[in-house]
C-alpha cells in the first residue's frame, strides 16, 4: 500500500478552535490514513506505530548527523543522534553522573529560583515564556552543570542557532564547552560536568568533545522540554476556570502538569531515517527515508489513553504519553522537567489568584507547536 499525500490543516488558533480542529484532523487521520506522504518523508500517526519508531532503533536509525553540515560538531556527539552501541556507551556514562540524586539534590534551588522569578513578574503585564519559563529551567541547568549564570544570554543565543540547524552558533557553543570540559578535568568541581569529565565507561574517560557534546545535549534539551511544559501547564489554567479553582483548593498541581505534557507535547512529530525497508500499519517505508513520528497524535490515540483522550482530564487514569520519547532515546531528565514545572506552577499560583490572557498566543512551528509567547496580566492575591 502507498502512503497518502499529506494535507496539514491551517496550524492557527492553537489556542483555541483552531487546537481542537487539529485533534480532529489527527483523529481521522490515525482512522484512515495512518501513514502519509510528502516529498519522501513518512509521517506516522498511530501510537502503536510511533512507539516502534522511536524505540526500534534497528530499523529506525537517530543518527541524522548525516544531514548536517560536516561543521557541526555539537550535533554530531548529540546522544539524541545516536544509534546503539554509540548510544549505549554514552548513556552509561551519562548515567553515572546524571543520577536520582543529583537530581532530587536540585528540587530546593529549584523552588528558590521558581519563587524569585514569579516575585519579579510585573502584576499588569509579564510573557509568561520570557519572563518564566525560559530562566528558571536554563538557570536550574546552568547551575547544575556548573557554568556560569552571566552566561544566559549567550546560551539562548546558541539555543536559537542549534534549533535553527546554524552551523557557526553550533560549533561556537561546542568549542566553549570544549574549553569548560578541560578545566573541569583539570579541577573538578560538585557538579555534572566534573561528575562527566571524570567518569570512567568502558575503561576510560570521555573525550573532550564527547563530554562537550553531551553537555550541550543537557543544556539544550534540558530548557526546551521544561519551557514548553510549564508555558503549556500555565496556559491551560488561564483558559479553564473551571480547572483552575480545582487545582487551588486541592493542590493538583502535579495532575495539571502531568496532563499538560500529555495534550501539549514539547515536540509534536520526531524524526528517524529509516536503515533499511519495512511496513507500518500496511504502508510500505522503503530504506533511507525520513520517517516523521507524530508523539502529537500517539498521546491523543484511545489506544494510550481511552477515556476521552481529546480532553484535558485531572483526573485521567492510568495517564500514559510518549512526551518524553519511548526506548533507548527516553529522555534522562524526565523527573528534573516534572519538578521544575510543578515549582513554577505552585510559586504562581501563590503569588496570583487569578491570571488573565492579554494577547493572542503565539506558537512555534513544527516540529515542535510549543506556546512561544505568553503575555498575561496577575491578580495577586490580596489585591
Amino acid at each position: 500500500m502507498r502512503a497518502a499525500p499529506l494535507s496539514v490543516p491551517p496550524l492557527t488558533g492553537l489556542d483555541g478552535a483552531g487546537w481542537t480542529r487539529l485533534l480532529h484532523w489527527l483523529a481521522r487521520t490515525r482512522c484512515e490514513t495512518p501513514v502519509i506522504e510528502l516529498g519522501g518523508a513518512f509521517h506516522v500517526f498511530r501510537a502503536e506505530d510511533v512507539r516502534s519508531v522511536l524505540s526500534d532503533s534497528e530499523l529506525f536509525s537517530s543518527d541524522r548527523t548525516r544531514m548536517m553540515p560536516p561543521t557541526a560538531q555539537l550535533g554530531r556527539g548529540n546522544l539524541t543522534m545516536m544509534d546503539p552501541p554509540d548510544h549505549t556507551r554514552m548513556r552509561r556514562l551519562v548515567n553515572q553522573a546524571f543520577t536520582p540524586a543529583s537530581v532530587s539534590g536540585l528540587a530546593a534551588a529549584v523552588d528558590e529560583i521558581a519563587e524569585e522569578l514569579v516575585r519579579g513578574l510585573a502584576p499588569d503585564r509579564f510573557d509568561l515564556v520570557r519572563d518564566l519559563a525560559y530562566p528558571l529551567p536554563i538557570r536550574v541547568i546552568c547551575r547544575f552543570l556548573g557554568l556560569p549564570g552571566e552566561q544566559l544570554d549567550q546560551f539562548r543565543t546558541w539555543s536559537v542557532g542549534f534549533s535553527r540547524g546554524d552551523a557557526t552558533q553550533m560549533d561556537a557553543m561546542h568549542r566553549y564547552l570544549v574549553r569548560v570540559a578541560a578545566a573541569k578535568r583539570a579541577q573538578p568541581a560538585e557538579d555534572l560536568m566534573s561528575r562527566l569529565a571524570t567518569a570512567e565507561v568502558d575503561g576510560g574517560l570521555a573525550t573532550a568533545d564527547e563530554i562537550a557534546s553531551l553537555s550541550g545535549l543537557i543544556l539544550l534539551a534540558g530548557h526546551v522540554t521544561t519551557t514548553s511544559l510549564i508555558a503549556a501547564a500555565v496556559h491551560e489554567l488561564c483558559v479553564r476556570p473551571e480547572l483552575d479553582s480545582v487545582v487551588r483548593a486541592h493542590d493538583r498541581v502535579d495532575d495539571l502538569v502531568l496532563e499538560a505534557l500529555r495534550t501539549r507535547p514539547a515536540f509534536a512529530q520526531v524524526t528517524r531515517i529509516a536503515a533499511r525497508g519495512s511496513t507500518l500499519s500496511g504502508t510500505a517505508v522503503p530504506a533511507g527515508a525520513l520517517v516523521s513520528a507524530w508523539i502529537l497524535s500517539a498521546n491523543h490515540d484511545p489506544e494510550l489513553n481511552p477515556d476521552d483522550p481529546e480532553q484535558f482530564l485531572l483526573d485521567r487514569p492510568a495517564r500514559r504519553h510518549l512526551s518524553f520519547g519511548h526506548g533507548v532515546h527516553y529522555c534522562l531528565g524526565a523527573p528534573l522537567a516534572r519538578i521544575e514545572a510543578a515549582a513554577a506552577m505552585r510559586a504562581v499560583v501563590r503569588r496570583f489568584a487569578r491570571l488573565t490572557v492579554l494577547a493572542p498566543v503565539e506558537f512555534h512551528p513544527l516540529p515542535t507547536l510549543s506556546i512561544r509567547r505568553l503575555v498575561l496580566a496577575g491578580q495577586p492575591h490580596g489585591a
